[in-house]
């Protein structure tokens, strides 16, 4: 056998290989896409079961009146209003607080002296329930868009902020002597070295805290605030209407979902590196 007969026998091979592997991974998606949708409609079906013969409807209202919450909101003018409202803020509090983690802590984690004096500061200032700073940050700044903002930012910068230091301290001392060593600049060492080597724990910080921003916009709703889905949440708590909590729950869930979905991509990113570990995103 020649030694082309033998390549093209050995490309067939590994086509045949490649795709019993894109066939098995489908049936694969298709298997978990379809238990992920039986989960959901059978907890609809359990919850239309429990709701009004095991638990009064008062504490867990019904699908169906959900449901017809839900599609009332969508119809009207006033719930998309509240929704951009939410989606502004917690948007400018992402793009503060992680530009700010980022910008802060680049020189920092360059300067180990100049880190280990602020570092206790900085471990003080994380250790504070963000919720608990709601109340401080509304009487600053009163109950507008301002305060959500800054909210959603504290929520979002201590996590860029640590995961980015960890990154640049990660990269091996080495690596930049080398490149220094071959007449490269500092600047040169910091976008060939050290951006690459601190880019997959950014990355990662920034696609938990991209829901964690919305946490921050929606908790400082729930505190004072007269727009927003968290404000219409919580007026539907007031009235006791439980469907319009329940709606209002489902619609920041489906929110956050998404939100994590359009970050998917950066995993990608990230495959090069499956070390990297997140720090601080238990804190929130």
């Amino acid at each position: 056998m020649s030694e082309k007969s033998v390549g093209d026998v050995g490309a067939l091979v590994v086509g045949r290989v490649r795709r019993r592997q894109v066939r098995r991974r489908r049936g694969l998606r298709a298997v978990v896409w379809a238990s992920r949708i039986g989960v959901a409609v059978a907890a609809i079906v359990v919850w239309d079961l429990v709701s009004g013969t095991l638990v009064r409807p008062f504490f867990v209202s019904s699908p169906q009146a959900v449901a017809d919450q839900l599609l009332d909101w969508f119809g009207s003018a006033d719930f998309w209003f509240h929704a951009r409202f939410t989606l502004t803020s917690s948007g400018l509090g992402f793009l503060a607080g992680a530009t700010l983690g980022v910008l802060l802590a680049w020189p920092l984690a360059l300067r180990r002296v100049a880190y280990r004096i602020v570092e206790p500061y900085f471990l003080i200032a994380y250790s504070i329930p963000a919720v608990a700073l709601g109340p401080v940050f509304i009487l600053w700044f009163g109950i507008g868009l301002t305060p959500k903002v800054v909210l959603a930012a504290y929520f979002v910068f201590f996590v860029v902020f640590i995961n980015t230091v960890e990154g640049i301290r990660q990269v091996p001392q080495g690596l930049i002597d080398v490149t220094r060593v071959m007449g490269g600049t500092r600047w040169a060492a910091m976008r060939s070295v050290l951006l690459p080597g601190a880019l997959p724990y950014i990355l990662a910080a920034l696609r938990i805290t991209l829901p964690a921003a919305m946490i921050g916009a929606v908790v400082g709703e729930f505190i004072a605030s007269n727009r927003g889905i968290g404000y219409l949440t919580r007026a539907a708590a007031g009235r006791y209407q439980t469907a319009g909590v329940i709606a209002g729950t489902i619609v920041l869930a489906a929110i956050v979902l998404l939100l994590s979905l359009s970050l998917r991509p950066l995993s990608r990113v990230l495959r090069w590196r499956p070390e990297v570990r997140l720090r601080g995103d238990n804190a929130l």
